[in-house]
């Protein structure tokens, strides 16, 4: 299976959480920069926090084909304080399980790593 959701016969088909999630392929450099700002700026002390950090940065970036994803900034009437919320197939990131979270993430991160790769050199040329 490639990582960005489909076998390699190109055919969709639910993940272990009943799901068919999909990834943007043909990444390119805007791509990957969007993603970056959004990741970078996430909190990343953990590996549950890393997770949810990369999903939330493929939801900002756009590189999540399906399920449906959106975010939405919050203002806080009484501070002023404002926040980002990141929906995952109409829920908040917070409230999946955290195994969903961690597999997605992960999901998300080989992603990225395998487009930012530089393809190794054969003997031949």
């Amino acid at each position: 299976m490639s990582d960005n959701g489909k076998p390699d016969n190109g055919k969709l088909k639910a993940d272990p959480f009943g799901r068919v999630f999909e990834l943007k392929d043909d990444l390119r450099q805007r791509d990957v920069a969007t993603w970056n700002r959004a990741y970078i700026g996430g909190p990343r002390a953990g590996t549950a926090e890393e997770r949810q950090t990369a999903m939330a940065a493929a939801i900002e970036a756009g590189w999540i084909v399906q399920p449906a994803v959106y975010w939405e900034d919050v203002v806080d009437g009484a501070t002023g304080r404002k926040t980002r919320r990141h929906y995952f197939d109409g829920q908040e990131l917070g409230d999946l399980l955290a195994a969903e979270v961690f597999y997605y993430g992960d999901r998300i991160s080989r992603h990225f790593q395998d487009t930012v790769a530089v393809p190794k050199v054969s003997s031949s040329q």
